[in-house]
């Protein structure tokens, strides 16, 4: 099945194109954010059944650039980026950054439909291109991207990590809802370091981390303390 991804905020708008796409045999998902939208495209790269056609972001609603290579190196579909504003410095750095279209939307809804069909049917290269397996993690607003270390998103808010801050990060991603110890977190982390006291090493570092994480999407926290065991990320139920 074909399906294409706006990311957007306008749900009357995305209603609109949603009917008339379908009208042609594309369904449409909508996406609220960029992490949302970079979710969704991996899930149905990964698809045996499903095929993605295009994304298109709005830019008039969304904070697109920040993520955009993330987005271009997770997908093979063509990238789309509409705005009302059109701006020339904004189109050379989306292009830059993994766009294969930038331009303005007019008022008429075909015309824009139509635009792009002529987009996607001279976009080529991105089909062709071979892919390696995705590494990017997603969970509960979190966009973390190995290889665009060290920063993360969270609800599309860009938040810079250190290295040791980012691979603790990822390890806990990694294993959701599975209560790792304090040795166990630092041989994975540090690796071949050596420390006085481990027990202080790991625990200062969490808590770094944690005044960098927690709260940001409204919820009570990341990384769980078990006491008497070691640390743990709650698995939560995503929305």
């Amino acid at each position: 099945m074909q399906h294409y991804i706006s990311i957007e905020k306008n749900i009357e708008v995305f209603e609109l194109y949603k009917d008339m796409w379908s009208k042609l045999g594309i369904y449409g998902i909508r996406a609220n954010s960029m992490t949302e939208g970079i979710k969704k495209a991996i899930e149905i790269e990964k698809s045996k059944f499903d095929c993605l056609l295009f994304i298109d972001i709005v830019a008039d609603d969304v904070d697109y650039m920040a993520q955009l290579k993330i987005l271009s190196h997770e997908t093979n579909a063509p990238i789309l980026i509409a705005t009302s504003n059109y701006n020339e410095d904004e189109h050379h750095k989306a292009l830059i950054n993994g766009a294969d279209f930038y331009g303005a939307y007019c008022d008429a809804p075909e015309q824009n439909i139509n635009a792009v069909f002529a987009s996607i049917s001279s976009i080529e290269r991105r089909a062709k291109k071979k892919k390696t397996p995705s590494k990017v993690i997603t969970y509960n607003g979190i966009l973390l991207a190995p290889q665009y270390r060290n920063n993360i998103f969270i609800n599309d808010v860009e938040i810079e990590l250190t290295k040791t801050e980012f691979d603790l990060l990822h390890y806990f991603m990694k294993n959701r809802g599975i209560t790792l110890t304090v040795e166990q977190i630092y041989n994975r982390v540090w690796k071949n370091e050596r420390a006085e006291s481990i027990d202080t090493v790991v625990k200062s570092a969490i808590g770094r981390l944690r005044k960098k994480i927690n709260g940001t999407n409204g919820e009570p926290g990341f990384i769980e303390n078990i006491w008497g065991v070691g640390f743990r990320f709650p698995v939560k139920h995503e929305s």
